[in-house]
């Protein structure tokens, strides 16, 4: 034994030497592998995150257009027994009882009047819940087709009897009138949820989001039950998917290697049992992970002073291409984030920028023009007797007047003028490099558009005017809310003065 020692000891040591670094070469490398997966994971969350973030936003944005809040709104004054907004297939598309919601609708005269035995927006009496009603099916036309069906029911138990599907009683009858006026507001203000939300669509917006991130492959939404409810692929879209598929993993999908992340239990549409399901390309850990194996595979077999200068080499360059790979994510991240901030930033109702924003602009133009010594004007626009167009057409009406008004002015503004909306009926421009005359000479033309083009709202045309004051930047104006304070005061001189006129304010 000592003499087979003494003979084959260095081959004994060497090989003792080589197998201690071969497994410790392989041991590093399945280190690696784990901490490059742990790293993908990680930066994949963080992606994940970015990306519910970001459909948050868009189903927040989205819901405020749903006929949902429109049905939740709707009153005149009317005793509503029943309200269901019907698709021409029979399913209940939005209702006052959430549980009928997605439902196919057989009661009353339904069946009969789809089949055209009974004429579709005529009024008629029945007993529904042992509670005697008016109703009617009032159709919802899109390009003239239809595109649903609205059952109003009205409780009429505190009027007189009805006699062959007829009624006695007068108030009944000026109430069908009320009725009528109350489904066409209701049928324009479907028509334009319609047209919105068929701009807006989550798919198409997933769709968009991968077509700027080079490391996604697919986002999909996916319900409890496995079904796929939103994907940026929209053939999966219904689909019910394999088991076992709400558990991340490193699988590979047409020979290519993809990463799964599943991110479980997100509320985005609500309801807060859904699944985000993220697939990533992993081609690059692929890749590392190879890199990796050969590397291992090699200093296995070389000089052992090399080994470890070899391992420690492929240990640093895959840090810092893990370190490259997440700072590249979250440029993504920032990315999107911009994106969301700049809808923070837009006045939702008239398309004009936001009064925070405003006041933002309206310091950095001020100290721009302090600093150059270059002319700003700022022009405060206040509608004239808005309260009393609220009052005589309702919060529709104005808001219709808002954004008709809203257009005018910026239709009137150059490229370089910057419009907001400050607060209620009242609008401010800021005019840049701007002189006093030209100033009141965009104010006069904004003044004369709105007085020249009424708005028209449903069958009503309604009149309107604006009020305007005009301040001007002077050497010893210190902030940009003294220049405000002055405009506002112009504009208190056009009201006291017989308002639709414009004032240029006067030290």
């Amino acid at each position: 034994m000592i003499k087979f020692w003494k003979q084959y000891n260095i081959p004994i040591l060497l090989l003792t030497l080589t197998l201690s670094l071969s497994g410790l070469t392989f041991y590093n490398y399945y280190t690696q592998k784990n901490l490059l997966l742990e790293q993908m994971k990680d930066d994949a969350e963080n992606v994940a995150l970015s990306i519910i973030a970001a459909m948050d936003r868009f189903h927040d944005i989205k819901s405020t257009m749903s006929t949902q809040k429109l049905i939740s709104d709707v009153s005149l004054g009317l005793e509503i027994f029943e309200f269901r907004y019907i698709e021409p297939d029979g399913m209940i598309q939005n209702s006052m009882f959430q549980e009928e919601i997605g439902q196919i609708y057989n009661g009353g005269h339904f069946k009969q009047t789809i089949d055209g035995a009974l004429p579709l927006g005529k009024f008629f009496f029945e007993i529904r819940d042992y509670v005697p009603v008016m109703a009617i099916y009032y159709p919802v036309m899109i390009n003239e087709k239809l595109a649903g069906i609205i059952d109003l029911a009205v409780d009429i138990s505190e009027y007189k009897p009805v006699v062959n599907n007829k009624t006695a009683d007068v108030t009944l009858i000026h109430r069908q009138t009320d009725i009528i006026n109350l489904l066409k507001a209701i049928e324009g203000s479907i028509n334009n949820s319609s047209l919105i939300s068929s701009k807006t669509d989550l798919n198409d917006f997933l769709s968009h989001y991968i077509d700027t991130a080079k490391s996604i492959v697919q986002i999909s939404l996916v319900d409890k039950k496995g079904k796929v409810v939103a994907s940026s692929n929209k053939a999966l879209v219904g689909e019910i998917l394999k088991s076992g598929i709400f558990l991340s993993s490193l699988m590979e999908v047409n020979n290519h290697p993809i990463y799964r992340l599943v991110m479980p239990s997100v509320s985005i549409l609500g309801e807060g049992n859904e699944h985000l399901l993220l697939l990533i390309d992993a081609a690059v850990y692929v890749k590392n992970e190879n890199r990796l194996l050969t590397t291992a595979s090699m200093t296995a077999g070389i000089a052992i002073l090399f080994a470890l200068f070899i391992a420690y080499a492929i240990y640093y360059s895959t840090i810092n291409r893990s370190r490259e790979e997440k700072e590249r994510l979250e440029e993504l991240v920032k990315d999107r984030t911009r994106e969301i901030e700049l809808l923070s930033k837009i006045d939702a109702l008239t398309g004009l920028w936001n009064r925070g924003y405003l006041e933002e602009m309206m310091k950095m133009e001020f100290k721009r023009a302090r600093r150059y010594k270059h002319d700003i004007s700022i022009l405060v626009i206040d509608l004239d007797f808005f309260k009393k167009i609220n009052d005589t057409y309702g919060h529709l009406g104005g808001d219709e007047v808002l954004r008709s008004v809203s257009q005018r002015i910026t239709e009137c503004l150059r490229e370089t003028d910057f419009v907001g909306r400050y607060g209620g009926e009242e609008i401010v421009v800021i005019l840049a490099e701007t002189s006093t005359e030209l100033a009141v000479e965009i104010a006069e033309n904004i003044r004369s558009a709105i007085a020249a083009n009424p708005v028209y709202f449903i069958e009503e045309t309604i009149n309107v005017t604006a009020s305007i004051g005009i301040a001007a930047m002077r050497s010893d104006h210190e902030k940009c809310s003294e220049i405000f304070s002055e405009a506002d005061e112009a504009l208190y001189s056009s009201k006291k003065g017989g308002r639709n006129q414009v004032t240029l304010y006067h030290s």
